[in-house]
């Protein structure tokens, strides 16, 4: 699921989650909470170059 980060306290599986944390929502939770969290782009990890052991 994608992370995304609260802009505000919110309520989430039973906890609270502070201003800052970050938390995995599904695109629709996240559509309803609207401005209150925000998209953590995670950089996508590149692909390892195999190795010719010869």
């Amino acid at each position: 699921m994608p992370k995304y980060q609260a802009n505000a306290y919110l309520a989430h599986a039973g906890k609270i989650v502070k201003v800052g944390e970050n938390l995995e929502l599904t695109a629709e939770q996240a559509e309803r909470l609207g401005d209150k969290v925000t998209k953590v782009e995670t950089p996508k990890r590149k692909k390892e170059k195999e190795v010719d052991a010869s």
